[in-house]
């Protein structure tokens, strides 16, 4: 990013903050406030002011408007002493907060076989699991629940119930644990139903063994409806190797009296030589919510970290890091609905090619391309280093 394209984005994100109604933490007073400017090193040094903290919502909204930073965060514990280094704070407690971006969905050496809005719909998918877990799983109510998308790849989710407030990093990995599947036994979500030499397998009906059950009956159904060469590839690709095995899953799912046994919660005596363990497996990862290894565990866990600042900008994408309604989430669209830019032309240089899909129009340039485009586009291209201003 050139010395006139950061003077130009940096004057684009002074109108914003100007305008726009800034959603303040709540006890911002408690938090600690950090910030990432358009300096001379920016981007490709990010410097961070940290150890800031507001007393009121007006001296915030005033520091924004001055200042117009790239990035904004707020801690997501609170202090006795926020604006004091580190070991001088005086921790009184911290919000339970979730972090599901792209590079914890899909494997680092795969990213770059997905466009943008492939990857925000697979990071959607993953949230809408984590939601459900902290409802179904963990009790919250949806007015505990406080969702924001990150302007860039992913969401963030808050928690902010005095019950979570005191958690420790440990019984916040427990709970990383829980929705990752993390060292799951099916065995133990599973009981024994009837006498020894005939008895029946049921699921336990809460927790996992709900989730195992459901997921399951979903891949029975899915398995039902296929032809049965495709049939076969999907039970393989779930562990069922052996072609035999498979077949004899296949003919279970078509079987109507077995499949209400199932249904029910049952699995038949006979039906126990099919390798369940392995369909578990695979009905398990598509349960659990998927995060690299596990979701952005130290997020979760770090109980003094500072995550964005809902309604400010991201400064690599010039998006609004947008809080949302868990009602309207599923109909939510980042790239119209995060956007705060006009369709202004604002003429630029491509210094590589990039492509994305912006308030439903296509935009595709190669580098070295000089074009005009409307203002959300361009400003999305240079935050991203992929354009300059001509």
């Amino acid at each position: 990013m050139n010395e006139k394209t950061k003077r130009f984005v940096r004057s684009k994100f002074h109108e914003y903050y100007n305008t726009a109604e800034i959603e303040i933490p709540s006890e911002l007073w408690m938090r600690e406030l950090g910030f990432v400017h358009f300096d001379p090193s920016y981007p490709a040094k990010l410097v961070m002011r940290r150890h800031k903290s507001f007393a009121t919502e007006g001296e915030l909204v005033k520091y924004l408007r001055e200042n117009a930073p790239a990035h904004a965060y707020h801690s997501a514990a609170v202090y006795k002493y926020p604006a004091a280094d580190m070991a001088k704070k005086d921790w009184i407690g911290a919000d339970l907060i979730f972090d599901l971006d792209a590079d914890h969905v899909v494997d680092e050496t795969e990213l770059q076989k997905y466009s943008y809005e492939d990857l925000l719909v697979l990071v959607k998918k993953e949230t809408e699991k984590l939601i459900d877990f902290m409802l179904d799983d963990f009790g919250f109510h949806e007015d505990d629940i406080e969702l924001v998308f990150s302007g860039s790849r992913g969401y963030h989710i808050h928690i902010q119930k005095k019950e979570v407030r005191m958690l420790g990093s440990r019984e916040r990995r427990e709970i990383v644990d829980y929705i990752t599947a993390t060292g799951l036994d099916m065995n133990s979500f599973l009981t024994v139903s009837g006498k020894a030499d005939s008895a029946d397998l049921r699921f336990k009906p809460e927790g996992w063994g709900k989730l195992l059950f459901k997921g399951l009956i979903e891949f029975l159904h899915e398995i039902a409806a296929m032809e049965e060469e495709d049939a076969i590839k999907r039970v393989r690709s779930a562990g069922v190797q052996e072609r035999k095995k498979a077949e004899e899953l296949i003919r279970i799912t078509k079987d109507k009296t077995v499949m209400e046994r199932i249904e029910r919660g049952e699995i038949p005596q006979f039906a126990k030589s099919i390798k369940w363990d392995e369909i578990a497996k695979a009905v398990t990862n598509a349960v659990r919510v998927k995060s690299g290894d596990r979701p952005d565990e130290p997020v979760t866990a770090d109980i003094k970290r500072l995550i964005r600042l809902p309604t400010s900008l991201h400064g690599k994408s010039s998006l609004n890091v947008k809080p949302l309604k868990l009602d309207t989430f599923e109909d939510f669209n980042p790239l119209e609905d995060a956007v705060v830019f006009g369709d202004s032309p604002v003429e630029i240089r491509m210094v590589r090619g990039s492509a994305i899909k912006m308030k439903g129009e296509r935009y595709k340039l190669e580098e070295g391309e000089v074009a005009s485009l409307p203002e959300c586009v361009a400003l999305y291209f240079m935050c991203r280093g992929a354009a300059e201003c001509v």
